[in-house]
């Protein structure tokens, strides 16, 4: 989200011999401390909770919400042990987990080549980053061509100052048309308020994210077009040193799917259009 999300180093190497099955199938106290997790009985989740439907604080009650929060108690229930959340900037996220402050991140984080240098990714959910603007500039953008040579924001922690100038030069810059303007922002907080403010044209954000956003904010943003790309997924991260954590995690989300808690609760949060065909490792190229 080997186990899930959690890098911890295996000190004995005859563990990498036993398999997933048996480990979970070992005495509690065995196969709890085969994934070496930061404190004994639970597991440490990280994350950054400023990505509804993800990942957010309910502002009625101050807890923890969100799809990643509901799967990392489903996976701590499942492998019983008690669940336990790290809050920390998104750009802190993985250094947090190379430090041992959390077991995983399980943060609406995109799985991609670069940061795999660090973690491995167990892929549970797909998604893709979209276009959108306000609506009463709707007349002036019908499709994502239309922002070619205009100015475009989004969260510079994430893979969209790749993703929009990629498409940007695919599908603007290629055809003859200037391309797209591209300014990081602190998060997607910033670059919608920013776009209110009459500083962007439109914002990208991952359709996940943005559909919900509309029911909070009805009758305020319009989509433009489809998804630029709709390949990208999210991962959650495990140390390369944790082998033991990251398989056990697989098994465990495997299981989910086969019980149709992963398929509820996909649906509990309007996500049925982001499930995954497989939970699979490290997918992306």
């Amino acid at each position: 989200m080997g186990p899930p999300k959690g890098y911890r180093g295996m000190k004995h190497s005859i563990w990498l011999l036993v398999p997933v099955l048996g480990l979970l199938g070992a005495g509690p106290a065995s196969a709890e401390a085969s994934l070496n997790l930061v404190s004994p009985g639970q597991i440490r989740f990280l994350t950054n909770p400023i990505y509804p439907p993800m990942e957010f604080v309910d502002p009625k009650t101050g807890a923890l919400s969100g799809f990643d929060i509901d799967l990392g108690k489903a996976i701590a229930a499942k492998m019983g042990l008690k669940d336990s959340w790290s809050q920390a900037a998104f750009a802190q996220l993985q250094s947090s987990l190379q430090t041992r402050r959390g077991d995983v991140i399980l943060s609406g984080m995109s799985d991609n080549v670069k940061r795999r240098a660090s973690m491995d990714f167990i892929d549970y959910i797909t998604t893709g980053p979209i276009l959108f603007t306000l609506n009463s500039k709707a007349k002036a953008f019908k499709t994502p061509a239309d922002f070619c040579g205009k100015k475009i924001a989004g969260s510079r922690s994430t893979s969209f100052s790749v993703d929009v100038p990629k498409w940007s030069t695919d599908n603007c810059v290629a055809k003859g048309r200037p391309a797209i303007t591209y300014e990081g922002t602190e998060d997607s907080n910033a670059a919608r308020l920013g776009m209110k403010q009459g500083r962007y044209d439109g914002v990208v954000q991952g359709i996940e994210t943005i559909a919900y956003q509309m029911r909070i904010e009805p009758n305020t943003y319009i989509m433009v077009g489809d998804p630029l790309f709709k390949n990208d997924v999210f991962g959650i991260g495990v140390s390369k040193s944790n082998p033991q954590l990251r398989d056990a995690l697989v098994k465990v989300l495997n299981d989910l799917v086969k019980s149709g808690d992963y398929g509820k609760l996909l649906a509990k949060w309007g996500l049925t259009k982001n499930a995954i065909p497989a939970i699979t490792v490290n997918s992306v190229k």
